[in-house]
């Protein structure tokens, strides 16, 4: 084993805080092996219909926006239907049962795909060093023995392999097959729109952080997550993961992810601004978000409510069973 698969061997598994319920002990355990878990169902078709008319709507308003670019992040922040879904009662459940009760939100983002899209190529990250070289998140619990990083990726249309759904490979949480701290000639390199470039990255070129330049991910037996608008796939990013390309001639597949860790990590460590996708972004106004439990570490900043003055809220922890 090289020193590279004992480094990412040694952060996988669920830390002592974990809390799990009876209802959803046998996905944990699937996500445990696989690094990954879904459909997980958090709205009905209909309602997930009526919160996309209204991202649909706010999208334009960009008045109270946190960075005004092209990659639409933290629309959590102006956005009030994000606002509420990042502290959805179920994707709290699942998050406390990986990750512990004491949990961040730390980005959020939009993933369109639209008719004749090209799909997103594999990847795997850790700390997303990927972008510049910096890492964005560390954790700071040194004897920590679990995932740092969580994303809830939810379709509010549906996601099929006509339309882009995600795809990941089983198991591969347990072992770097990529790289991020390798220096790369593609997406570091100056400002442009990632949605004109010609790479399967959104502007990175990710077979370049490969550690086997010969290594196919298509041999390893593939998984394609097909969700229903109204569910979601929990994963950890450091599982390789990328979609489809849209072959529909008039299905556009929207999807919002929300980023989560545990309180001890430091996000954007020591950073006041950061560049990713040819964009750059100042985090002057940027905090996290305090989704459950309690941050007692105070390596972040927090905001208590977005930028139209809406609290953030999220329900007290249940009664649940430790495992």
């Amino acid at each position: 084993m090289t020193q590279m698969d004992q480094k990412i061997s040694a952060t996988t598994g669920l830390p002592a805080g974990a809390v799990i319920t009876d209802d959803i002990r046998a996905d944990i355990e699937s996500f445990e092996r696989n690094g990954f878990i879904g459909p997980i169902k958090l709205y009905e078709p209909e309602e997930a219909a009526e919160i996309l008319r209204a991202l649909r709507v706010a999208n334009h308003d960009r008045s109270h926006i946190l960075y005004d670019n092209n990659m639409n992040y933290d629309r959590h922040f102006d956005i009030p239907e994000l606002s509420r879904h990042i502290m959805h009662p179920t994707i709290l459940k699942y998050l406390r049962g990986i990750l512990g009760s004491d949990l961040l939100c730390w980005r959020s983002e939009w993933f369109a795909k639209f008719p004749g899209g090209r799909g997103t190529e594999w990847h795997q990250v850790r700390d997303y060093s990927y972008t510049d070289g910096n890492p964005l998140i560390v954790p700071t619990e040194t004897d920590w023995n679990a995932y740092i990083d969580l994303t809830v990726w939810t379709a509010f249309t549906p996601a099929t392999k006509e339309t882009a759904c995600m795809r990941f490979l089983p198991g591969s949480h347990k072992k770097f097959y990529y790289d991020e701290k390798k220096s790369v000639t593609t997406g570091r390199n100056g400002d442009y729109q990632h949605t004109k470039t010609d790479t399967g990255f959104f502007g990175y070129d990710f077979s370049e952080f490969k550690v086997d330049p010969a290594w196919d991910p298509e041999s390893a037996n593939p998984v394609d997550m097909e969700l229903q608008a109204g569910e979601c796939v929990i994963f950890t990013a450091s599982c390789a993961h990328a979609s489809h390309n849209n072959t529909s001639e008039r299905q556009t597949r929207l999807a919002i992810s929300g980023r989560y860790v545990p309180t001890h990590v430091r996000v954007y460590p020591d950073l006041s601004s950061y560049n990713a996708h040819g964009e750059t972004f100042d985090l002057a106004n940027y905090a996290t978000v305090l989704v459950s439990g309690a941050d007692t570490y105070g390596h972040n900043k927090v905001r208590s409510a977005n930028n139209r003055d809406q609290a953030f809220s999220f329900a007290p922890l249940e009664e649940q069973v430790p495992c």
